[in-house]
């Protein structure tokens, strides 16, 4: 399996950066976990629009979605007519995509997607992909990610205060993805659905994962920085999603 890292900036994107994005490569497949401002340019020069099997939005938050809007389009107006992409996503995802559509984009919404919702306590597979959702502690419903794979496992915690379902999602992973929006000093504010450098190298270490990926740091903050507090925590490798990493797991090794 490759992992490509498409984007992950924390609410807007640093220079030159994007907001979450991530591309899981598998047998042939192509499964897109998070598709926030500018991961859309990222993703396609890694594969053809045709070649996406599906897209996960593990929570209705824009940094997390934001660049469904031109997928949508370049779909639509696609000349082949590559429609009915698989779009997995909560309850109500799709009117609320809509909301800021015109009425004849808004018809060819459901069209252009073929929505699925993402719910706890339902297996999903693309293609020999498998995953299964967890409920976090965000403002909105929102879900993190077990991925599992031929002979791997990595965990996504989405957008979460800590919660024992994020370290249940993440048990034994290979890999871990773990937002660390905010360096350990500002607990109080990440305490409203987000997580600190140290809280996510914390979960990373009960739930026993091997390695962890942080992602979702505010573009205020120094990864740097984010990043020792987290691995501390953690006591295991460690470091920070970039745009354009790639990660090999099931055999393989970092690309």
């Amino acid at each position: 399996m490759v992992l490509t890292v498409l984007g992950a900036s924390g609410t807007y994107p640093r220079p030159g950066g994007a907001c979450n994005g991530f591309l899981i490569q598998e047998g042939g497949y192509s499964l897109v976990i998070e598709l926030g401002n500018g991961c859309l340019s990222n993703l396609l020069r890694e594969v053809e629009l045709t070649a996406i099997d599906a897209v996960v939005v593990t929570h209705m938050h824009i940094d997390h979605f934001g660049d469904l809007y031109p997928l949508y389009y370049a779909l639509r107006f696609h000349p082949l007519r590559p429609w009915g992409l698989r779009l997995i996503l909560p309850e109500g995802g799709l009117e609320l995509l809509g909301c800021i559509l015109g009425r004849e984009a808004r018809e060819y919404l459901p069209i252009v997607f073929r929505e699925e919702r993402l719910q706890e306590g339902v297996d999903y597979e693309v293609g020999g992909i498998r995953l299964r959702a967890f409920p976090t502690r965000h403002p909105v419903e929102g879900y993190a990610l077990r991925v599992e794979g031929d002979g791997w496992a990595l965990a996504y915690s989405s957008d979460t205060s800590p919660t024992p379902s994020i370290e249940e999602a993440a048990r034994d992973a290979d890999l871990f993805i773990c937002e660390a929006t905010l360096p350990d000093s500002y607990r109080e504010e990440a305490s409203h659905g987000h997580m600190t450098s140290r809280q996510a190298g914390e979960a990373a270490r009960r739930a026993g994962a091997r390695r962890l990926l942080l992602t979702h740091i505010w573009p205020t903050f120094e990864p740097e920085e984010v990043l020792a507090e987290a691995a501390e925590a953690f006591g295991g490798e460690a470091e920070v999603a970039r745009e354009g990493m790639r990660i090999l797991l099931g055999g393989g090794g970092d690309g």
